[in-house]
């Protein structure tokens, strides 16, 4: 048996099991969040039935959306590598991806100015999306995934949905071909491609926050 049948294999097999690994996690969150909220409900529908005074249950009111507020601010925090970009190594590589439901991977090299400028609007849009992984993965250094994905111009930003390459941005050509495109716009190419989300309080599929 050939090493590229074998590293082949190996990756398959690796990449299945972390996806049945992903799926139990995600059933066992998801079930302990539905008991969550079936808890909040009641002690909620009991503050209520318990209370006659207008002025008392909207103070429970804002009670319970602050909770809720805090409860997502902790969520936030809680999903550690959410609303950052850093740099992984080979080694990461797999784990990485088959851990997030949506994961960004720029390939780089550190000598190419236009793999800069793609390091920037990433980070610029990483913090304004925390529901999406962002990775950079030098490609001097990752000869296997460079190899098996078929990087052959940088900056190359591959697109993963549990683990699975869905598309890729080659070089700046979706982006309009030149060095001084916004990150508006590769947000809005992002967003097209479904790996983030339209965030609250924006006019359209660009936020002004990204514009720059």
């Amino acid at each position: 048996m050939s090493n590229s049948l074998m590293g082949n294999m190996l990756v398959e097999s690796v990449m299945e099991k972390a996806l049945k690994d992903k799926m139990k996690e995600q059933q066992a969150k998801q079930q302990e969040e539905e008991r969550r909220r079936a808890a909040r409900r009641q002690y909620e529908e009991e503050d209520e039935d318990d209370c006659d005074d207008e002025d008392l249950k909207e103070m429970l009111k804002k009670m319970r959306e602050q909770r809720a507020k805090e409860l997502q601010e902790a969520m936030l925090k809680k999903n550690k590598g959410f609303g950052e970009y850093r740099e992984i190594v080979e080694e990461e590589f797999l784990p990485s991806v088959t851990k997030s439901e949506f994961s960004v991977v720029h390939f780089f090299h550190r000598d190419f100015e236009r793999c800069k400028i793609m390091d920037k609007h990433l980070q610029a849009i990483s913090q304004q999306h925390p529901e999406t992984k962002f990775y950079c993965l030098n490609a001097e250094k990752s000869p296997f995934f460079v190899g098996k994905l078929q990087i052959q111009v940088l900056p190359t930003v591959c697109l993963f949905v549990n683990g699975v390459l869905k598309n890729r941005i080659v070089g700046f050509e979706e982006m309009g071909g030149k060095d001084t495109f916004e990150t508006g716009t590769l947000a809005h190419i992002l967003l097209r491609y479904g790996m983030i989300k339209v965030r609250k309080g924006s006019n359209d599929d660009n936020s002004s926050d990204e514009d720059k």
